[in-house]
């Protein structure tokens, strides 16, 4: 079912929270210029600069060796860029503001230890700007940092219960089904969208149009955060993954567990396949992974598997509840 898009006018208030600067305007690029037609106020919440890019920052520089040093002097390029292209957007009323978080490190964020921070810096960040409307990614979109940030702005509209919230997608499967809503950009907002898009020049290194291949003309947008509701799991914590692909089957060597509660995150742990703990069995293109709780308390409970291979940027699988 295609549900009918939001109305939007003067009053309003649409916060997109980007993993790092271009996915705001990739997957929010039109939806961005139509708010502001109509008057209302647009903010895109940076959770990284996109500092953690090192081969385009290689060939920029001509240097191989990236210090810490480098990574600030990257990220503040990011920043740059980032000023640039929601001024190429020409919308009154949109401006940016940034989180810092590690880039590609938002997994990390999800932890007993250091969740309370960012939830905390997350949800000041939002009050901030009293949205109408808060847009994430979605929870099924393959690179790690996008699922996180959707799970951490899950975590934190929950203090925020009159807020509706979306999610948009980039990374995620193209199987033909949604159930949200969309956005048809007309020629002129499609045009101002790929030239915010260029306004990125550092992610242009390896040809402009592996990155404008992305500027879609539908934009894509699910109702909720696709986190799904809380849910109490049985005295086993079980999981059906899907692998797909022979790569997936023949790479996976963990399980990231993941466990929450109305607090905050409980566990993130990485568990080898190989775990005594572990019950698995592999079927064809599929995990069957069970094991007891590790938390007595948890209200959800996800695990995705991992590979060896740290190369891949995105994850083996997609985040999956525990049944």
């Amino acid at each position: 079912m295609n549900m009918t898009m939001p109305t939007f006018d003067a009053t309003t208030r649409l916060l997109v929270i980007a993993p790092h600067p271009d996915d705001e305007t990739i997957a929010c690029g039109g939806l961005l210029q139509d708010v502001a037609r109509v008057g209302g106020r647009s903010r895109v919440l940076f959770a990284t600069d996109g500092d953690n890019n090192p081969w385009p920052q290689r060939l920029i520089e001509r240097r191989f060796r990236l210090d810490a040093q480098a990574r600030k002097r990257w990220g503040a390029l990011r920043r740059t860029e980032a000023a640039a292209a929601l001024d190429a957007l020409r919308c009154d009323g949109l401006d940016g503001m940034h989180l810092g978080w590690p880039d590609g490190g938002l997994t990390g964020l999800l932890t007993p230890e250091r969740s309370g921070e960012a939830l905390a810096l997350l949800v000041d960040a939002i009050a901030a700007f009293s949205p109408t409307l808060v847009l994430v990614p979605a929870f099924g979109d393959y690179h790690p940092d996008h699922s996180a940030l959707a799970l951490l702005a899950t975590l934190g509209l929950r203090s925020f219960p009159g807020v509706a919230a979306g999610s948009f997608h980039i990374h995620v499967p193209e199987d033909g089904a949604h159930s949200g809503w969309s956005l048809q950009l007309d020629d002129a907002t499609l045009a101002r969208k790929r030239d915010a898009l260029r306004q990125y020049r550092s992610q242009l290194q390896f040809g402009e149009q592996r990155l404008l291949k992305f500027a879609r003309a539908t934009e894509m947008f699910d109702v909720g955060t696709g986190v799904p509701d809380p849910v109490s799991p049985d005295d086993r914590w079980r999981w059906q993954i899907a692998l797909p692909g022979w790569i997936a089957s023949t790479s996976a060597r963990h399980v990231r567990v993941l466990a929450v509660d109305d607090s905050g995150v409980l566990l993130n742990q990485r568990i080898p396949l190989s775990d005594p703990r572990l019950d698995v069995v592999r079927k064809s293109g599929m995990l069957d992974i069970s094991m007891q709780p590790l938390r007595a308390n948890a209200r959800q409970v996800f695990a995705k598997v991992e590979h060896g291979i740290e190369v891949f940027v995105y994850d083996t699988t997609l985040w999956t509840a525990a049944e």
